[in-house]
């Protein structure tokens, strides 16, 4: 099998799974379980951007990353920890960042 079709048969598979979670109705969770979930989406997002903060040498370096970070936790705030929001404003901090930094 060649790289790009595993690519996009692992892809096909994780996206297809995650649409029938999001495609079924069920009722919101409550208590502990469901206030995890409601700030889950933000502390993934705030992780997975921060990562890049490190340079390989172990000092902090000022890249996108650093800048979709700050955005995700500015669409948090503004958009009430809304997926979207956060995802939203966390990958336009990002690519302008990286447009004017080049």
């Amino acid at each position: 099998m060649s790289d790009l079709a595993l690519v996009v048969t692992v892809a096909a598979i994780t996206y297809a799974t995650r649409l029938s979670f999001m495609l079924r109705s069920r009722p919101a969770l409550g208590g502990r379980v469901g206030r995890f979930l409601d700030v889950f989406p933000l502390a993934l997002f705030i992780a997975i951007a921060t990562s890049g903060l490190a340079a390989p040498g172990g000092t902090p370096e000022v890249t996108p990353a650093l800048a979709a970070a700050a955005g995700g936790v500015f669409g948090a705030i503004i958009f009430r920890r809304n997926l979207w929001g956060v995802l939203g404003l966390g990958a336009v901090a990002f690519y302008v960042v990286r447009a004017l930094t080049g």
